[in-house]
């Protein structure tokens, strides 16, 4: 009977440690970022809702505000595979709806990155904060839910779905793609820091292409669109194509379009939504896609003949993949118009918050031996 008694009490104990909580926190979607308000002590700050992210990220203004000494240092990646110096500190208090965080060790980001500077986000709220959680997002009325156990959000049957893996706290989940009878599986980051759909590491966009799964097969060469928090865009070989038959937790998504990226994981991001709703269950280690009603139309799969980026402050031509256009500009060229809008001294800011556009399709670049010359911008299916 005694040990029957301290079993019982140690239960309770264990209980009140982690209570089933339950909540919805509301968020705004701002330029493809899910945005949450996290409580610090200095305050409510802006915080980017980001599973792809492994551990909680701030801003070294918001770490300042807070007195907080570095408890440590090392290095970091963005997801394009780009390395740099980080600090971490601890931070006593952070408060992300009901749930409560104490003594949290975070990765501190230089406010030089745009994701501070252009968007004005105070951090990032990573997987470290989700692991006791069970996610469910996008709601209709623009809240995320966040659930101590899997029965407290019911609705829906919770068989089958995809196993989740960890790369660190990231959830890492598989899908089988194929077209006719080639097969294959591959892992992928789920990102909601990413507003795309799927973006595959190289080596696996050539094992698709190689076994016929990969097709509309477009290649190229230049500056990637993608900005990590570094800063910095990839230039190397660039790939787009469509999977015929994505498999994803039991669903199969028809026409998804594919984007190479040369960073260590493939990621699928919100771009997935637009089929259905995510439950991501950490500690179940679980992830479903909960279809809507309705189905979507096809994606869009165009891309822009000439495409846009950012190399050191400077608008420039990223990759051209209208072929007629490849003997007339190069990735790299300067761009000085957008249509009649001078872009020559544009903040970088104004691009990324898409404050600066054309107002006619073409643009004019200088090349590198300092000519000048205007070219058609279309997109191209």
């Amino acid at each position: 009977m005694l040990l029957v008694v301290c079993w019982l009490a140690a239960a309770q104990t264990v209980c009140a440690r982690k209570p089933a909580v339950c909540f919805d926190l509301p968020y705004t979607l701002e330029r493809g970022k899910y945005v949450v308000t996290v409580e610090t002590a200095a305050g409510p700050r802006r915080f980017a809702f980001d599973t792809g992210a492994s551990k909680t990220c701030i801003s070294e203004r918001l770490s300042r505000e807070l007195g907080l000494a570095a408890s440590g240092r090392g290095t970091s990646g963005d997801f394009e595979g780009h390395r740099h110096a980080i600090t971490y500190v601890r931070v006593p208090y952070l408060r992300m709806g009901e749930a409560t965080y104490s003594d949290r060790q975070v990765i501190v980001l230089p406010d030089s990155s745009y994701i501070f500077r252009c968007l004005g986000f105070d951090g990032i709220a990573g997987s470290d904060l989700l692991r006791g959680f069970v996610v469910r997002m996008p709601n209709a009325d623009s809240t995320i839910t966040l659930a101590g156990d899997l029965r407290q959000l019911g609705g829906f049957r919770c068989r089958g779905g995809a196993r989740i893996h960890f790369a660190g706290n990231a959830p890492v989940i598989a899908a089988r793609v194929g077209c006719g009878k080639s097969r294959m599986k591959t892992y992928m980051k789920f990102d909601t820091g990413s507003g795309a759909l799927f973006d595959c590491r190289y080596d696996e966009c050539r094992a698709m292409i190689e076994k016929g799964i990969l097709r509309e097969v477009r290649r190229t060469e230049g500056h990637s669109g993608n900005l990590g928090w570094t800063n910095r865009s990839v230039v190397g070989e660039a790939v787009r194509g469509v999977i015929p038959e994505f498999g994803l937790a039991g669903n199969t998504l028809a026409g998804m379009p594919l984007e190479v990226t040369h960073g260590g994981h493939s990621k699928l991001g919100c771009g997935v939504f637009r089929w259905g709703t995510v439950v991501i269950d950490y500690p179940g280690r679980r992830f479903w896609l909960l279809p809507h009603a309705e189905p979507p139309g096809p994606p869009d799969v165009s891309v822009s003949g000439v495409t846009v980026a950012l190399d050191g402050g400077r608008l420039v031509v990223g990759q051209v993949w209208d072929e007629t256009l490849a003997d007339r500009v190069a990735p790299g060229d300067r761009i000085v118009f957008l249509g009649t809008v001078d872009v020559s001294r544009v903040d970088p800011c104004a691009v990324i918050r898409g404050e600066i556009r054309g107002d006619k399709p073409q643009m004019t670049v200088e090349r590198k031996d300092g000519t000048r010359v205007t070219v058609p911008v279309k997109r191209m299916k």
